[in-house]
């Protein structure tokens, strides 16, 4: 069956399966969750699939849209953060430095790494290098610690 409507197949078609095309064409178009109806409507208005839903159900269909993309959008950036703030602590475990290394030699370093450029914040990247650091120096005093227990 076309997607096309004719003025009396609309009401053919179950209404789940008319919001599943309304939903799946603002997937297709980029329907920003952080926009309005308005501002998003020239994306969506020359589709055939536009046309399947009135007025009421379009605007209802995509405030339900919105809010569950805004919750996707939200979880895939923290998801992510979280990855690109892993891989930079891996970065941090193969780079061989030592508890002596400063942030400013580890930059100039390994600046071209992706692992490096994936955290854009400067600042976080410092405050994970720095942490990174800290544990090392914790370790150190460990081992140093053991050490004079056997002696």
């Amino acid at each position: 069956m076309s997607l096309v409507p004719r003025p009396g197949e609309v009401k053919l078609l179950p209404l789940e399966l008319r919001v599943a095309h309304f939903r799946e064409m603002m997937l297709e178009r980029g329907v920003s969750a952080f926009s309005t109806y308005e501002k998003e409507l020239h994306k969506m208005v020359f589709d055939p699939r536009y046309l399947l839903l009135t007025c009421d159900q379009r605007k209802q269909v995509f405030d339900v849209f919105v809010k569950s993309r805004l919750k996707a959008e939200y979880k895939e950036k923290k998801n992510k953060l979280q990855k690109a703030r892993e891989e930079f602590r891996r970065l941090l475990e193969e780079a061989k430095i030592t508890s002596r290394s400063t942030f400013k030699a580890f930059c100039a370093r390994y600046h071209g790494d992706p692992r490096f450029s994936a955290l854009n914040r400067k600042k976080e990247q410092e405050v994970l290098f720095q942490h990174y650091i800290t544990s090392l120096k914790k370790r150190d005093k460990e081992n140093r610690a053991r050490l004079r227990k056997m002696r």
